[in-house]
């Protein structure tokens, strides 16, 4: 199928109408990515302008006050956060709480969950940190933690199968893999882990805003991504989803917060008999796991992000991507770059092994192309397990974007 015509087919599906090539309409948004050839959105999304935008009007609000325009964001944006990201993988805003990172979340969850006894399955393709917290509790707690192996860069159901039994209390796993961009199958996943009475976690940052996410379809009872990769925000903090029904049962809020009423003059007039010196007011269910202030400038531009990803519609930007990770798919190996992402992967992330990866370092500083090989905001992941090569596509990419890296990698 001609890649005018597959994207037009996806976005008839999709909720929201968007051009035949995202790219026309959404380059001149994210400045960087028409200064520089980018493939780094696994590791960080450019900003765009409506995001800068965003986080500019709230710093300005805080600088100068009210006037010209200019609004509190704590009144006037602040409370849509919930409900669009709530809308983004089909969860309920009731279910959404603020955390500080993907990590963060996760361990709220195993911190939460009484595990004692039981056992945690879960994979290589899971994010590096997420294993460093299991086998740190494995050493530190005792917990039994079931690491699969991946068989050719994908996860076999079956091995996964073999690794949970009656004791296991948790699957953990990566819905898309920062590896090389595997997609779990998440559903069969979850159905494996309810008929031994566990749960499923899901780490959907590689995922969250291009691929589609529907935590009810998928079965999905936690999960929690940051803002700075797929959902186009900034660092600093990120959501976490927690299926109403297990809050404060299967999962227990280990930090406390809410407020108390003085119950004592000269706090009241009127103390209330027999209620103590201080009426507490905590927070219950779902919102007993949110504590202390968030990052509110990071949410101001998670807003404006959240608006140009909904506008956009995330079939769209995962139609968008595929005909372009194809192309890396097809045209890399003669070139030598062998992938290790399987063909017809659901995800924006493509990986290649390279024989030599300093030479291709050498190779791609001594082109005429701006690509950005230094710190963790570099244009591309050349290196990392020491010969991966690893793209990452977006809304801005286009094919002028691959032929450009096809001549510097030939």
């Amino acid at each position: 199928m001609q890649r005018r015509v597959f994207l037009g087919t996806t976005a008839a599906m999709a909720a929201a109408a968007a051009p035949s090539d995202l790219s026309i309409q959404c380059r001149k948004d994210f400045p960087r990515a028409m200064n520089e050839t980018y493939f780094n959105s696994a590791a960080q999304h450019p900003l765009g302008n409506h995001v800068v935008a965003g986080m500019q009007r709230y710093m300005d609000f805080l600088h100068k006050g009210p006037g010209e325009g200019r609004k509190d964001f704590w009144e006037e944006g602040f409370a849509q956060v919930k409900p669009m990201f709530a809308r983004l993988i089909n969860a309920k805003p009731s279910e959404i709480v603020f955390t500080g990172s993907t990590t963060i979340g996760e361990n709220t969850i195993l911190n939460g969950m009484d595990l004692r006894g039981g056992n945690v399955v879960t994979n290589d393709l899971h994010y590096l940190s997420s294993l460093s917290n299991y086998l740190t509790r494995q050493k530190v707690q005792g917990l039994d933690v079931r690491i699969v192996k991946h068989r050719n860069w994908a996860i076999d159901l079956k091995d996964m199968e073999r690794a949970v039994d009656n004791k296991t209390k948790l699957i953990a796993v990566s819905l898309v893999s920062s590896v090389n961009g595997h997609v779990e199958n998440v559903k069969a996943l979850s159905d494996l882990a309810h008929a031994h009475k566990a749960y499923l976690f899901a780490d959907i940052i590689q995922g969250c805003g291009s691929t589609p996410i529907d935590v009810k379809a998928m079965g999905i009872d936690f999960a929690s991504t940051a803002m700075y990769k797929w959902l186009q925000g900034e660092h600093g903090y990120g959501f976490l989803y927690i299926r109403e029904d297990l809050a404060g049962s299967v999962v227990k809020p280990t930090e406390f917060t809410g407020h108390p009423d003085y119950n004592y003059a000269p706090w009241t007039a009127s103390p209330q008999s027999g209620a103590g010196m201080m009426i507490n007011h905590a927070p219950s269910g779902v919102a007993a796991f949110d504590c202390g202030t968030p990052s509110v400038i990071t949410f101001a531009a998670q807003l404006e992000a959240l608006r140009y990803i909904e506008k956009l519609g995330v079939p769209n930007i995962r139609a968008h991507a595929g005909p372009l990770i194809a192309r890396l798919q097809n045209e890399l190996p003669p070139l030598g770059y062998a992938p290790i992402t399987p063909k017809g992967t659901e995800s924006s992330i493509a990986t290649f092994l390279c024989k030599d990866a300093e030479a291709v370092r050498r190779k791609i500083r001594a082109s005429k192309a701006k690509i950005l090989l230094t710190g963790p905001n570099s244009a591309l992941t050349v290196g990392r397990f020491g010969n991966h090569l690893r793209f990452s596509v977006s809304v801005f990419n286009n094919d002028q974007d691959i032929d450009t890296i096809l001549e510097v990698l030939a």
